[in-house]
């Protein structure tokens, strides 16, 4: 902590002064206050490449106390099957009639994996289309006719390609 004197003029040791102020001292730290919060990416560090997961494990067998002539598999190193959804490549022409015809709704986008961009075009629809009269779903309706169109009509693009990158089909 250091202490800083305010007041220069006040150190002046004259007597004859008929009032004295006594001089005001502030404490200030040394160094400024650490922030409220360190933000998690300073603070972590991160191996570089690709973190493992535990499904990625192999199994490894485990000796048994008679010998390494008998195995005993863990349940923990099993073999795990797994089942994945196929991966469906999205049809270029569905899109783009959900676009053309239902395009205010945002059912077109929802197709594609555009789950928020689909539900905030439905809610401007109802919500702003209630408030404005229709003004808002009017709107969103020509947005979705123009979408549309271009879903039906461009092969290279944003719009050639579905949310998770796939190229669409037809």
């Amino acid at each position: 902590m250091t202490d800083t004197i305010d007041r220069l003029d006040v150190l002046d040791l004259d007597l004859d002064d008929e009032v004295r102020e006594r001089p005001v001292v502030t404490r200030r730290p040394m160094h400024p206050p650490p922030p409220p919060f360190v933000p998690l990416s300073a603070t972590v560090r991160y191996p570089p490449g690709r973190v493992p997961d535990v499904q990625d494990a192999v199994p490894v067998a485990r000796e048994t106390v008679r010998g390494p002539r008998r195995r005993r598999w863990t349940t923990a190193s099993a073999v795990r099957v797994s089942w994945r959804w196929p991966q469906l490549t999205r049809s270029r022409v569905a899109a783009g009639l959900l676009g053309v015809f239902l395009g205010g709704l945002g059912l077109h986008r929802m197709y594609l994996g555009y789950w928020r961009r689909g539900l905030t075009m439905l809610a401007i629809t109802v919500v702003g289309g209630f408030f404005t009269l229709g003004l808002a779903a009017i709107v969103m309706g020509v947005w979705g006719f123009a979408e549309g169109l271009l879903y039906l009509s461009v092969r290279r693009g944003r719009f050639s390609r579905d949310a998770r990158g796939r190229p669409l089909r037809g």
